[in-house]
């Protein structure tokens, strides 16, 4: 009797000292839990945009003398977009999640159905075969409204140092990959892995799939012949010299396919404020080329007050396989369009690419911000580019060119504060005799071309 006491009063006393612990300890973890969870909450951003697209351009081509025939529709839609995104904090300072989604609706459609600024009605950018039986025309009625995804992503930080990403995601590090844009951006499916290391920013990107967003789900990487290319990879590098000066490399390449591509780009700025940037665009595919294909390029920018200008210039090497075409460069690790993107900075918004064998081409833009007249929130201007050197076996020796005028109004005030109402408007001409799309690769005939878009950005949190 005495030890079943001694032993009662044991497990008694234990129980108390023991008891009260636990409890501690359940509450530290789940005080842990909250806060990693209130981290993961209480640093996230929600935030999204509605916007509205309506263009009409119309295209020319040339009859059996080589004459201009009359301009017809190729495109005439109004498109609606939306997105929302989530861009959480990060679970005890090291993982977290951004998810992006959005929708796309046209209000009207009377012209060619891969606009970009809806579902396209196919499978993928190569075999272009309808998914609806409905659709008769792939190229004219095989629009697709709905939704889908632009990024569903798990992040990671690793110390001050490192970071990743894995899942659906847009490269953010040194890389030769980028994206297509609609007012979504494509998506690849894979990781990537980036380090920053003083002025040294490396970083690793591995994908299996790739969509454009104007495709609802990705698909696979394909060879130029046509063939699975397997998976893309690719690294970088990019340093930060004294004086504004930084560096840039990028290779990439597919593990079952040929195709390979690199970029070299030198970037600075002046103490006067002018921008400089000699670039270098190496692909190199059997497939397509009969030899390396390259694009040197020089961008530079510069403002004075309320104006600023740009002026850059292209020169093309990219020899077709057929020796009866001019071939064309286009910076990415597919050959189809659609099927991927590069690193690429060269933005003329002038219709044509300006990107054939042999060609040189130039551009100049300059603009005009009216905030000091009292036009806050409106700038306009106006930019041409033009292009010449390609020669095509049977047709006249090419020589493009165009011109654009623009104009951005930022709403000041009531409900639409914030949002911006932009128009774009181009005269394209092509001065050869060759067809849309014959004996120079990338080429087509003159265009008119009109855009006009409502931008509505919105925050929740």
């Amino acid at each position: 009797m005495t030890m079943f006491k001694k032993t009662l009063l044991a497990a008694t006393i234990t129980g108390a000292l023991v008891a009260p612990q636990m409890v501690l300890a359940e509450e530290a973890v789940s005080q842990e839990y909250v806060a990693n969870t209130s981290e993961f909450f209480s640093e996230s951003t929600i935030s999204g945009n509605l916007n509205f697209w309506m263009r009409s351009r119309d295209r020319g081509n040339v009859d059996a003398n080589g004459n201009d025939t009359k301009k017809t529709t190729n495109l005439d839609h109004g498109s609606i977009f939306a997105n929302i995104g989530f861009n959480s904090g990060y679970i005890g300072g090291v993982a977290g999640a951004d998810v992006v989604i959005y929708s796309t609706f046209d209000m009207w459609q009377n012209g060619g159905a891969d606009h970009e600024m809806n579902f396209w009605g196919v499978n993928n950018p190569y075999d272009k075969k309808a998914e609806d039986s409905s659709c008769s025309n792939v190229w004219t009625d095989c629009n697709d409204n709905g939704a889908s995804f632009a990024t569903a992503a798990a992040k990671f930080k690793f110390g001050e140092s490192v970071t990743a990403k894995l899942g659906y995601f847009q490269p953010s590090v040194p890389s030769s990959l980028g994206v297509n844009w609609s007012f979504a951006p494509g998506t690849y499916r894979g990781g990537e892995v980036g380090a920053t290391f003083g002025d040294l920013a490396l970083g690793v990107v591995v994908a299996d799939e790739y969509k454009a967003p104007w495709f609802k789900e990705t698909y696979e990487f394909r060879t130029s012949d046509g063939e699975d290319a397997g998976v893309v990879y690719s690294v970088g590098a990019r340093y930060n010299l004294a004086n504004n000066i930084s560096l840039d490399f990028g290779y990439g390449a597919l593990t079952d396919g040929d195709r390979k591509n690199m970029h070299f780009k030198v970037k600075g700025t002046t103490d006067s404020g002018f921008f400089w940037s000699p670039q270098l665009y190496v692909v190199d595919d059997s497939e397509q080329f009969d030899s390396t294909a390259f694009q040197l390029a020089f961008l530079s920018a510069k403002s004075f007050g309320q104006y600023s200008f740009r002026a850059e210039a292209t020169y093309t090497v990219a020899e077709d396989l057929n020796s009866n075409n001019v071939g064309n460069m286009s910076y990415r690790l597919t050959k189809e369009y659609g099927g991927s993107n590069g690193a690429y900075d060269i933005w003329w918004n002038n219709r044509s690419d300006f990107n054939h064998d042999g060609e040189l081409a130039g551009f100049f833009s300059a603009s005009r911000d009216f905030s000091d007249i009292g036009g806050k929130g409106f700038s306009a201007g106006l930019s041409a580019a033009a292009g010449a050197g390609s020669s095509a076996p049977g047709y006249d020796d090419l020589l493009e060119y165009a011109y654009s005028a623009f104009a951005n109004y930022a709403i000041q005030r009531g409900a639409l504060e914030g949002a911006n109402i932009s128009f774009y408007y181009t005269e394209y001409f092509n001065d050869t005799n060759a067809p849309n799309w014959t004996g120079y690769t990338n080429l087509f005939q003159d265009e008119t071309d009109f855009k006009l878009t409502l931008t509505i950005p919105f925050g929740i949190k």
